[in-house]
């Protein structure tokens, strides 16, 4: 067969084609960087995050943890630990072979095993191989600049190889698979004993004699005869007058200069070696794959610890140099962040004490409990459900709402493929996409085109003006939670880190609680059960000060599992454990045990089998001490209950296996909650002709006037419909007064309440208040010994008779001032008759 020319030919084979066009130098730039800093204690098959500009993320093998390396954390090659495996083949959605726990039917031809979890040996890896497994659509890396050849190109990072290591070692290797089967690999390995490095690739050419070591090989073309041939070489480069330095971090960069067809191996910032290279991108492979500290059979392990490991489409050092410092855009950065912005101490946290005197000051008290209440007589606290107004947009998807200003309300929703689309409006009804300049599958209003739609928008307040804006999102078919910021909410830069390595089991929901000075994160869990095998919901509490640094957790041992299966929790744990092998060893494991429960549903109060999708929770703005939530319940019914509703899950009932309200819950501190269940803060039924069988709301809150304004995503089809849906999915605007979830209401006959003791500063005080037509409350003043203030007294309040949400109260003598009463110890007794109450303020006028 007749080889490629000795020079580069004008026409290149079908198959290389495409290469010779991706290698063609446009602007210089990173084309990856593994920062390896998430978190220490990661499982295997957690997301190792590409920092830079494409996704050419890795997984985290059995054969590789994360330690503290020179910046950060560093990727660690180790011999893997034992793995005892629990696993029942009727774990709900199946899944043995696609979870890598048993194995697929063997390929003819094949000499390596297919990847399980009981051979995921690797370090950190990336491949279009291994089909037959749950995995994130990976990029092929030989149709990539991962695929060095002709051009320039730069391979950097800081190494550490132990004093004992004496066998060969992979820093980085490229096959065009199927892995392990042939050899057509690019790879930069170490060799101790020889105080060498060792780069093998391909050459099209026949290689300079000076090689260590030269093979002929033929590979298949695609395109169909004449087939490749290329020589695999072995470039030795021994660094001059140095032996390598052991235990100790190096930096060390291999450089290719096209011009002069040569290598140069930089340590510590000197040229310490320079050979002769004819190399070539390597042919596009089906089944390409990139593996880090560990060659495609996993073999070769280095010898220590790689940080930061860098690909350049450039020669990055043309001479000797100072060795950079860290190519983290976060490394020092934390120490330098502004303070958090600090609200108030919580008026009502944990463990108050009995009689002490309530220091309200200023603050807006919303009657979302009896916190404030000493005692009442014929006073209810009633939920109000919201008022679903006009259909805004067809979409889809877990949507946020942020009010951007005035005349500018932004929705984020589903675009195509997951990604993130943005649609505004001045009017909170109308809403428009916008044109930004950019398309993709023939939408101008796609902000993020990663599959990052399950989270949280928002304007955090804490960000420097460039990381205002936030994205808080599990990464769909991918997994791991991240972290995306942006100066206007339009261009968006997602973090370089994944905040935590997990698969988000539904929508990331966030909120920044300034009392408490954290961000509070529920991320739902699927580990848990009900008594029938089902999935049972619940959402985990994740808090921290930072969201751009990893996010802690507590890496679950057998022994965590085996307590939580004594305490009587149903959970997963006699079908699968450990519970982060349930993706299988190419995408992330769910949420476990890792976090306490934040949410649930209540065994005492909601009927079995019914769970918590998710909580939309989030801290009014409006108001201190004040936290809303919107739970999602979800009434399966499928294997739980009585047969009656069990036969509502038969595929004759023409249903699916549940529906889906949104009720209400409220807090004072954000942890602690108690629920209205009734009547359903958004319930089912026809709306204007529209069949709504589950409704999703949205994060955020928007102001206007005496309203406020939510977004649901609503649906008409049941939870896993057994018909195809005949009116599309919808986003429709809810309309909920201010401060308008809870009310301290007195029937028509008359109830009364009187306040704990508490001190105020201003001189106004303030109602969000509706008695209708012939209702009225009227609200007095006693003294530190209860008894009446004269001039204040609720006898003397002339009556509070209307509507309003800043209703100022007067009495026959003084009027509306209660400066006087400023500063002293008081509480305040108030008479209603068919009134509603929602919230109180003293104010300054």
């Amino acid at each position: 067969m007749k080889p490629l020319a000795q020079k580069r030919p004008e026409k290149m084979l079908a198959a290389l084609a495409a290469l010779a066009l991706m290698n063609t130098p446009t602007r210089a730039e990173t084309v990856a960087l593994w920062l390896f800093d998430e978190q220490a204690g990661a499982y295997p098959s957690s997301v190792l995050n590409d920092a830079g500009p494409r996704s050419y993320f890795l997984i985290l093998g059995r054969g590789a943890e994360l330690v503290p390396g020179r910046f950060g954390n560093a990727l660690r090659p180790i011999v893997p630990p034992p793995l005892a495996v629990t696993y029942r083949s009727s774990t709900e959605g199946g899944g043995g072979v696609a979870f890598g726990l048993r194995p697929p039917p063997s390929k003819p031809g094949r000499t390596q095993p297919p990847l399980m979890w009981e051979n995921a040996h690797f370090a950190a890896l990336f491949t279009n191989g291994d089909a037959h497994l749950r995995r994130a659509p990976f990029a092929n890396a030989t149709d990539s600049k991962l695929n060095l050849g002709e051009n320039d190109w730069t391979v950097e990072g800081w190494l550490r190889l132990e004093a004992a290591a004496k066998d060969e070692g992979v820093i980085f290797e490229l096959g065009s698979g199927p892995r392990g089967e042939n050899e057509l690999v690019t790879r930069l390995t170490v060799l101790p004993a020889e105080n060498a490095f060792a780069f093998t690739g391909i050459s099209m050419r026949a290689p300079p004699p000076s090689l260590v070591a030269t093979k002929r090989i033929e590979f298949p073309n695609p395109a169909g005869p004449p087939a490749g041939v290329a020589h695999l070489q072995t470039i030795t480069l021994a660094p001059r007058d140095l032996a390598l330095p052991r235990d100790t971090w190096m930096h060390v960069a291999l450089v290719h200069v096209a011009a002069s067809d040569e290598l140069r191996l930089f340590v510590d910032g000197r040229t310490r070696a320079v050979a002769a290279a004819a190399i070539d991108a390597l042919p596009h492979g089906d089944e390409a794959y990139v593996s880090v500290g560990r060659d495609g059979k996993w073999g070769r392990p280095w010898a220590g610890a790689i940080d930061e490991l860098r690909i350049s489409d450039h020669a990055v050092y043309q001479a000797d140099f100072a060795p950079p410092g860290s190519f983290s855009r976060m490394h020092g950065k934390a120490l330098h962040r502004a303070p958090p912005i600090a609200g108030p101490p919580l008026l009502f946290g944990p463990g108050e004490k009995t009689g002490r005197v309530i220091e309200l000051g200023s603050r807006r008290h919303l009657f979302l409990d009896d916190a404030l209440l000493a005692k009442r007589e014929n006073i209810s606290l009633v939920p109000h459900p919201a008022r679903m107004a006009e259909r805004v947009l067809q979409g889809s998807g877990w949507i946020s709402v942020v009010d951007a200003g005035p005349d500018d309300i932004r929705l984020y929703a589903n675009g195509p493929d997951n990604t993130l689309a943005v649609f505004t409006s001045k009017d909170g009804v109308n809403f428009g996409a916008p044109d930004l300049g950019h398309d993709y599958r023939g939408r101008k209003n796609i902000v993020v085109t990663d599959p990052a739609s399950v989270g949280t928008v928002f304007i955090d307040r804490n960000g420097p003006p460039d990381e205002r804006w936030k994205i808080v999102t599990g990464l769909r078919d991918r997994g791991g939670i991240f972290v995306y910021t942006s100066p206007d909410g339009f261009v968006w830069r997602r973090h370089e880190t994944a905040a935590l390595p997990f698969w988000a089991g539904s929508a990331v929901n966030v909120f920044y609680d300034d009392q408490r000075q954290r961000y509070v994160i529920h991320n739902r869990t699927d580990y848990y059960r009900t008594p029938g095998g089902t999935t049972n919901r619940k959402s985990l509490l994740t808090e921290v000060t930072d969201l751009l640094q990893p996010w802690p957790f507590r890496r679950v041992s057998a022994d965590d599992t085996r307590a939580a299966t004594a305490r009587g929790g149903l959970t997963r744990a006699t079908e699968l454990d450990p519970w982060w092998l349930d993706n299988g060893p190419l995408a992330p494991g769910g949420f476990g045990l890792e976090y306490p429960i934040a949410f649930e549903a209540d065994a005492a109060l909601d009927p079995i089998g019914t769970d918590v999708y998710n909580t939309r929770a989030q801290k009014y703005p409006w108001a201190d001490d004040a936290y809303v939530a919107f739970p999602l319940f979800f009434f399966h019914y499928h294997r739980d209950g009585p047969p009656q509703r069990q036969v509502l899950a038969d595929p004759a009932q023409a249903r699916g296996s549940g529906l889906v309200e949104t009720q209400l819950a409220v807090s004072r501190n954000g942890l602690g909650w108690t629920r209205y269940p009734r009547p359903a803060y958004v319930g089912i039924g026809d709306e204007d002709g529209y069949a709504v069988r589950r409704s999703y709301v949205g994060h955020g809150l928007v102001r206007r006037g005496r309203q406020l304004w939510q977004y649901s995503y609503t649906r008409s089809t049941y939870h896993d419909a057994y018909e195809k849906a005949t009116q599309p999915d919808t986003i429709h605007r809810l309309v909920q007064r201010v401060d308008g979830f809870v009310s301290a209401d007195a029937p028509y006959t008359g109830g009364a309440f009187t306040t704990k003791p508490l001190r105020f500063q201003g001189n106004r005080l303030r109602l969000n208040v509706d008695t209708d037509a012939a209702g009225y409350l009227q609200i007095g003043f006693l003294d530190e010994h209860g008894a009446a203030i004269p001039g204040f007294s609720v006898d003397d309040c002339v009556y509070v008779n209307g509507d309003e949400i800043d209703y100022e109260v007067e009495w026959l003598g003084p009027g509306k001032d209660v400066g006087a009463l400023a500063g002293r110890v008081v509480q305040l007794v108030a008479r209603m008759r068919g009134t509603s109450l929602y919230a109180l303020q003293f104010v300054k006028r």
